[in-house]
């Protein structure tokens, strides 16, 4: 077993091998690399986080910077993947898997950010029990309803209340898409279990939106820094 001493020189060669490899991150010249073992990311109901994960009080080069956190008014851990923001809701460090949601959409239906929510940087991927939902803003119908859709909610836009829609599944195939035309979409995933709440009662869009969903994330060199 390497003494702590050994563990330490270890670490910091192994972080510093990680950011010769990594040149988004700068590596400050005088960096007490010796720090990274000393602190930890607390924000909120998020505590004791350590590598890969930087931000607060861990400094930016203990960790690949995919995973810089930051603390929103001191109390809501904010990850950035794909320039969407996220509201990190729980970390799994050992199955290393997050659970997500949208910062744009907590407590609300509406954004302006017409941006998917996708998972194809390659340290983080879709995790399991996840459903898709797309959301349709700024939606006209084409023709009469016969009656009001149940999926139907409503965004202010340029100052007017614009019609928008809530499909579940990968490939909506909701009647509502052949009688009204939209002009923005985005894709989100929501929890399983949530997208089946979610069709037996669409008022509930707002709070499923808020449960999140799963995500993985992978680090290469996290066996070579744990040694």
């Amino acid at each position: 077993m390497l003494s702590l001493s050994s563990t330490t020189t270890t670490t910091i060669v192994a972080i510093t091998l990680i950011f010769s490899l990594h040149h988004t991150t700068s590596l400050p010249p005088d960096a007490p690399l010796s720090t990274c073992q000393l602190t930890s990311f607390n924000c909120g109901t998020i505590t004791n986080l350590s590598y890969p994960f930087t931000g607060g009080d861990r400094p930016s080069f203990c960790g690949p910077p995919q995973f810089h956190l930051n603390c929103q008014d001191g109390v809501v851990p904010v990850l950035n993947i794909s320039s969407v923001s996220y509201r990190v809701l729980s970390i799994n460090s050992v199955a290393q898997t997050l659970t997500l949601a949208r910062l744009d959409l907590w407590n609300e239906t509406c954004t302006n950010v017409y941006v998917n929510s996708t998972f194809d940087d390659p340290v983080f991927g879709y995790g399991s029990g996840n459903q898709n939902l797309t959301l349709f803003y700024e939606c006209k119908p084409t023709s009469a309803f016969t009656e009001t859709p149940k999926n139907l909610f409503h965004c202010e836009s340029n100052g007017a209340l614009n019609e928008s829609y809530a499909l579940v599944g990968s490939l909506p195939s909701d009647p509502i898409l052949g009688i009204v035309e939209c002009v923005q979409h985005i894709s989100v995933p929501i929890l399983k279990e949530q997208a089946d709440r979610l069709v037996e009662n669409r008022s509930l869009l707002r709070e499923i939106l808020m449960k999140g969903f799963n995500v993985n994330y992978w680090n290469s060199y996290e066996s070579v820094c744990l040694e």
